[in-house]
């Protein structure tokens, strides 16, 4: 029998922590009883972990096909600025309903780091691309 665990699927602990955090968060907020604090700044303090997840993953699967690959660090740095950058500068320019604030570009930057140190993981295996073993 198969043992279902997120490890399984190629993704880190903290990737799915921080999707079912973002998803908990947007069902609260959906039924009206979100926290205004946690309303403003938890969906950017998790982006980087579900991002940058789904970045490693393609990477590791796909690109360069090894489970021991992880991102480096300009790949963070670059990340937090095109994020901050597109989020914080150019939306609210082009469309009423962003807003620029400079929390949610330090929320990105701690997401960041919190990924890099704990969501920034080689996998056990390749999902896609692992070699059959004979039984």
């Amino acid at each position: 029998t198969v043992h279902w665990s997120p490890k399984m699927f190629g993704f880190s602990k903290y990737f799915w922590f921080c999707s079912l955090v973002f998803c908990a968060n947007q069902l609260v907020e959906k039924i009206g009883l979100g926290i205004a604090i946690l309303s403003s700044y938890l969906d950017d303090l998790l982006c980087p972990g579900i991002v940058l997840g789904l970045a490693l993953f393609v990477q590791q699967q796909f690109t360069y096909r090894n489970p021991n690959f992880v991102l480096p660090l300009s790949s963070h740095i670059i990340f937090w600025i095109w994020y901050s950058f597109l989020f914080e500068n150019l939306l609210p320019k082009i469309d009423d309903r962003h807003f620029s604030d400079p929390w949610d570009t330090l929320m990105y930057a701690i997401g960041t780091v919190l990924f890099y140190f704990l969501g920034n993981v080689k996998t056990k295996n390749l999902f896609f691309f692992r070699r059959n073993k004979p039984d």
